[in-house]
């Protein structure tokens, strides 16, 4: 007997299951696109548990008769083509016909359809691939599709699931993906008898925006359209002042249908690399038209991957766009400076002195004195505190390439045997700069340290905060002018589990009315920049790390999160006052080698270096 063996449909269908459907976000995406192909204006998805226990979407589609009804349970049965060159003209979401036998091949599935012109419904009950019962129904027109059980029979699938949480909102995000797709289509999400997403039918898509973000949100883009040979595109772009701390804002969508795609990624990160600060990311929603003929959907099972014919001609059509936005005059702030006005003087000989002429042409000299030069003919200042043991610290050492300086990371036995041999006294610490108003240089009794001045601050009050949380004795601001901030549905989903976390670290924020919230009180360590956006850039990194995480670790997460947004920036110019209590603290923390992300917090370099470096014995 050969050894090559004809896998059974039922099998085929899981292994093809286990690339189109990955999660419970998958089904919820392939059973929408269908409702989308079968012309539907009105669609509801309903979930309970994140998708786990139970998967409903219902839409007022065109329907299927009895015996197509049957027939789209089988593998590669599809109404969207029917020839090899239907492949080089796909306009519909759906074409393979793997989407439905698959998901009904590792859940227990009941399809409900009714086309318009038939006076009953057809229903079929599937388990786990298996038809079970077909039999006819009184139903609305169009179709409901019911998923349960999901990965009931494939259990090392079922294990991979993340938190009930987690996978609803990765069905969140497509939700929305498709509601900003098609406008003109009505959406309802439902989460546990609880409605997340209620996206009635719109004009336009800066309504939708308007729907799912928000009014702040939509004020804060700008639209643009531009027809190009090859493409047609429409963008909605984020003012410079409007901008995310993640990419999650960049979408892209080829024909209606939402994509993956590093290259208009990369095209996006390219025009705005010069003109958005490092760790900030532009808000970019890309809507592209194309000929089906040049792009090929066919790449991967979930279709969310693409690739254009031309990549070269797509990428730089889209910059061109992109660059078009930032000339455009509602996009670039412009700062009038008012003129300096002269006066006439008709050819005749003016009026006013020669000096005021010679102070206006002359520039005006430089008063302003560097920090490092106060630091410098100032007296030196001294720190007074406890004596600490010198921790793990990345330490500057001779190069034995290009006498460059290298970073090395002293190993944990070498730092506990450093422990016994070397202590430092905070008094021998003095302050003698600072550098590009990110750096503090100290000196000790042989050796010059740089210290972050950011991440020192972000130690500092991350320990302030840990304390005052174990002692129950958080100190809140409250807020004299309350701060209403409006969410999208994942972002509302995450503050709703985060809210006591919140409460417990001196945050009072309360519903406000839709996925609308306002915040009367902040922590009393959480009082410089910009307050609202740092409340807003910390709801979004809690919507981005919650997966799968603990109520101990998610509060230490928001820990870190509010320490990082409260300290001091790298490039804020603090007094030698507020620099030398800095350090201060910084050394009486507990861990004043490292900031809480893990970062190094100094960098130490031996005077015996700096003596090799000059030659000096």
């Amino acid at each position: 007997m050969g050894k090559i063996n004809v896998l059974s449909d039922n099998i085929a269908n899981k292994i093809a299951a286990g690339e189109v459907v990955e999660r419970p976000a998958s089904v919820v995406k392939e059973m929408v696109e269908n409702s989308l192909d079968a012309e539907s204006t009105d669609i509801v998805v309903e979930v309970k548990n994140g998708g786990k226990n139970l998967i409903r979407i219902i839409d007022n589609g065109t329907g299927m008769s009895q015996e197509d009804a049957i027939l789209s349970l089988e593998r590669h049965a599809t109404s969207k083509i029917k020839s090899i060159d239907d492949l080089e003209t796909i306009s519909t979401f759906g074409f393979r016909g793997e989407a439905l036998p698959s998901v009904a091949s590792i859940s227990h599935l009941e399809l409900i359809t009714q086309q318009k012109d038939e006076l009953e419904g057809t229903r079929i009950r599937i388990e786990g691939g298996m038809i079970k019962e077909v039999d006819k129904v009184g139903s609305a027109k169009g179709t409901r599709i019911s998923v349960s059980n999901l990965f009931f029979n494939v259990p090392a699938r079922q294990k991979f699931l993340k938190s009930a949480t987690t996978e609803l909102d990765h069905i969140i995000r497509y939700v929305t993906w498709a509601g900003l797709a098609y406008p003109k289509v009505s959406f309802k999400l439902i989460s546990n008898d609880k409605i997340i997403i209620d996206a009635r039918k719109c004009n336009s898509t800066m309504e939708r925006i308007y729907t799912l973000y928000g009014k702040e949100f939509a004020d804060n883009v700008v639209e643009l359209d531009q027809d190009f040979e090859m493409i047609k595109i429409r963008a909605f772009i984020g003012k410079p002042g409007f901008t995310r701390t993640t990419r999650d804002y960049q979408l892209f969508f080829m024909n209606n249908r939402p994509i993956r795609s590093n290259l208009l990624g990369g095209a996006v990160g390219t025009a705005f690399k010069t003109i958005l600060p490092k760790g900030r990311y532009p808000v970019a929603i890309i809507f592209i038209e194309i000929e089906p003929s040049m792009v090929d959907v066919n790449v991967h099972p979930a279709k969310m991957e693409v690739r254009f014919r031309n990549e070269r001609t797509v990428y730089g059509e889209v910059m061109r766009c992109l660059l078009m936005a930032m000339q455009n005059q509602n996009y670039i702030p412009i700062i009038d400076v008012p003129a300096i006005e002269m006066p006439e003087t008709s050819g005749k000989e003016s009026s006013i002195p020669h000096a005021v002429f010679n102070d206006i042409q002359k520039p005006r000299e430089n008063k302003i004195e560097s920090s490092v030069s106060r630091f410098m003919d100032k007296q030196k200042t001294n720190l007074t505190g406890r004596e600490y043991n010198r921790p793990f610290i990345p330490n500057i050492s001779k190069s034995t390439q290009n006498d460059q300086i290298e970073t090395e990371i002293i190993s944990h036995n070498s730092y506990l045997e450093s422990l016994k041999k070397t202590i430092i006294n905070v008094d021998d610490i003095q302050i003698k700069a600072r550098l590009f108003d990110t750096y503090i240089i100290a000196e000790s009794s042989d050796e010059v340290l740089f210290i972050d001045q950011h991440i020192a601050d972000e130690r500092v009050i991350y320990e302030k905060l840990r304390k005052q949380i174990e002692n129950q004795n958080v100190q809140s601001q409250g807020l004299l002018l309350p701060i209403t901030i409006e969410l999208s549905a994942s972002q509302a989903e995450s503050v709703n589990i985060a809210i006591d976390n919140l409460s417990n670290m001196g945050f009072d924020i309360e519903p406000f009315g839709g996925k609308t919230i306002i915040v009367r009180s902040i922590p009393s360590l959480m009082q410089r920049g910009d307050i609202k956006q740092s409340i807003i850039d910390l709801i979004e990194q809690i919507t981005n790390s919650y997966e799968e995480i603990d109520a101990i670790k998610l509060q230490d997460e928001i820990l870190i999160m509010t320490a990082c947004r409260s300290a001091i920036q790298a490039g804020d110019r603090i007094t030698d006052i507020e620099t030398a209590n800095l350090v201060k603290e910084l050394f009486n923390t507990e861990q004043p080698n490292l900031c809480p992300h893990g970062r190094p917090i100094i960098v130490r370099m031996k005077k015996s270096e700096l003596d090799d470096k000059f030659q000096r014995k």
